[in-house]
């Protein structure tokens, strides 16, 4: 595999905007990278060291209002030490602001999730970093990407000090496999619905179920099912670890945060 030298990289010229945005979205999750051909291509520095690579997520007001949950990031392979994934805001050229950072430990080929908490809001015209930091060592490759085509700079920015950046296009011809996970928009605490009966109500360690009867769904702050139980009534739920999690009962869908 071709690996990016230690040297200097210029900045490229972005595309155009509205093309950009138009290519983005999937749902709930922003991406860039094609599911279909993940692990396509691989990479990381000649002689080892801190690889930084993010992709750039323009925001528009399909977006505006929604609140982000969680990012994830595809590694090849295992790494001696943690990675780190912050969620920024920024311009075209580089991240400016972070809003959010955490810490990941891949231990093999594979996502790997940082949560951000549902709390952070998109705003319209705001330019999103979702930026990951890598020490590995000679010889390792740390950076997933697909088999491509790539969108010049906005999915394939990477830099050698977390300041200059440049684009992993002039090399190759994929995008990182890297996404930001919003929180969904149809789900809010307390009753799902306003014609709804069913209620989420925190308790100490978990929550109540109330105003419903029948087989409902937990899912953790990862998006996994944790529990399947039948709802007779006042139901407690608990223990559970803090975090937001989404309940779905019947037609109806609720969330609620444990603190």
């Amino acid at each position: 595999m071709k690996k990016f030298p230690r040297s200097p990289v210029s900045l490229m010229v972005c595309v155009a905007l509205a093309l950009a945005v138009s290519e983005l979205r999937a749902q709930d999750t922003l991406r860039w990278y094609h599911t279909n051909s993940v692990g396509e291509n691989h990479t990381g520095l000649t002689s080892g060291g801190y690889l930084h690579w993010a992709i750039i997520l323009p925001i528009d007001s399909d977006y505006d209002g929604r609140a982000v949950h969680s990012g994830r990031v595809h590694i090849w392979e295992a790494m001696d030490s943690s990675g780190v994934m912050r969620l920024c805001l920024g311009d075209y050229n580089h991240p400016v602001s972070i809003l959010d950072s955490g810490s990941f430990l891949a231990t093999g080929y594979g996502f790997y999730e940082v949560f951000f908490g549902d709390s952070i809001i998109l705003h319209t015209g705001d330019t999103v970093w979702l930026w990951c930091t890598q020490w590995h060592a000679k010889g390792q490759e740390p950076a997933t990407m697909d088999g491509g085509p790539c969108h010049p700079w906005y999915s394939t920015v990477f830099s050698l000090d977390g300041i200059t950046w440049g684009s992993a296009c002039t090399s190759y011809s994929g995008n990182w496999v890297m996404e930001l996970i919003l929180t969904p928009a149809d789900v809010e605490e307390g009753p799902a619905k306003p014609e709804g009966k069913l209620a989420l109500v925190p308790a100490p360690g978990g929550f109540w179920i109330t105003g419903y009867e029948g087989s409902a769904e937990i899912y953790d702050p990862a998006g996994r099912l944790a529990l399947k139980k039948e709802i007779k009534g006042k139901t407690l739920i608990s223990p559970l670890r803090p975090g937001v999690y989404f309940v779905m009962a019947g037609r109806e869908r609720a969330r609620v945060a444990i603190r």
